[in-house]
């Protein structure tokens, strides 16, 4: 039976409509790892740092091309209730991501929580090709001593404590001054220094005595670190309708778009009007004419793969 050529003319523009305003919705898909990383979508980890964004990534719940490899975090805790990062092989646990200013509050994890006795603080060394301290930070000394002669007396901005390393007790001294730390250390028959340690000077100015609590609040305070990684990049890309990510192979940053990554933006060769062309749709036997489907291509450079 022939088809009825009134009715097929008033089908063609209402098939035109459906698939002008429906195709590219149902049928173009965004790249894969533009949807992995959009960090609008918000991952989390812990209540305490919000949404966590570019160069972190969540380990578990992002592929790590979604930040650098170095800002890595790993939820821990009952439900994920912080987070962890490491550092040259030493645990942090972080307090605060300020994306702003690039400065990330840590702490290490042996002295995170409180504990009675404290745990003896360990040397800390930073990636000083990633990170860099803050302004607001100052190093100190310690001194773990043994056996001491006339230990009561210390010099002016010295602090003693008690600390542990695994079942043993030590008496223990804070110096904000490393000569210091060693003129207490050749009073006593044993002792082991441990200088250029981190804190807030602002915590080590609140210092009121030598107690557990005191020296013990100045090191979960924790301190602040500035990293080198390069921000502007990932605000260009965003502002560019893209997400930003880490190519593993080439070990750069880069932009995830919709269509595919790019180097630093996505392309804005791709025209924002929507343009047509004809390609010929079917031949209906014995009509005279032929007829022709308009294909939308997709604006903005998106593409159906």
């Amino acid at each position: 039976m022939q088809p009825n050529f009134s009715q097929s003319l008033f089908l063609f523009p209402l098939i035109l409509f459906l698939l002008s305003h429906h195709f590219p919705r149902s049928l173009c898909l965004d790249d894969y790892r533009y949807s992995d990383c959009n960090f609008s979508s918000g991952f989390e980890c812990g209540s305490e740092l919000g949404k966590i964004e570019y160069p972190f990534w969540v380990s578990g719940r992002q592929p790590e091309y979604c930040g650098h490899p170095a800002f890595k975090l790993d939820c821990e805790g009952g439900e994920g209730e912080y987070a962890v990062i490491e550092i040259m092989s030493q645990r942090y646990k972080v307090l605060q991501i300020d994306y702003g200013s690039q400065i990330l509050k840590i702490v290490t994890m042996k002295n995170a929580f409180p504990t009675n006795p404290l745990v003896c603080p360990e040397s800390t060394v930073m990636d000083s090709i990633l990170f860099e301290y803050n302004s607001s930070v100052r190093t100190v000394a310690f001194t773990l001593t043994y056996n001491c002669s006339a230990d009561d007396h210390h010099p002016e901005y010295s602090y003693n404590f008690s600390c542990k390393i695994g079942d043993q007790d030590h008496k223990a001294y804070l110096a904000t001054n490393t000569s210091w730390v060693y003129e207490l250390k050749n009073r006593c028959e044993y002792g082991e220094v441990t200088d250029d340690f981190p804190v807030l000077q602002r915590e080590l100015q609140g210092l009121k005595g030598s107690s557990d609590d005191q020296v013990g609040k100045v090191l979960r305070a924790g301190f602040e670190v500035r990293w080198r990684a390069d921000n502007g990049l990932c605000q260009k890309c965003i502002l560019s309708g893209g997400t930003c990510g880490y190519n593993m192979t080439s070990k750069e940053p880069c932009c995830f778009c919709r269509d595919k990554p790019y180097q630093t933006t996505c392309s804005s060769s791709g025209d924002n009007d929507r343009r047509y062309e004809r390609r010929p749709l079917a031949k209906f036997k014995g009509r005279r004419s032929q007829r022709w489907l308009f294909n939308l291509k997709i604006p903005n450079g998106r593409r159906c793969e």
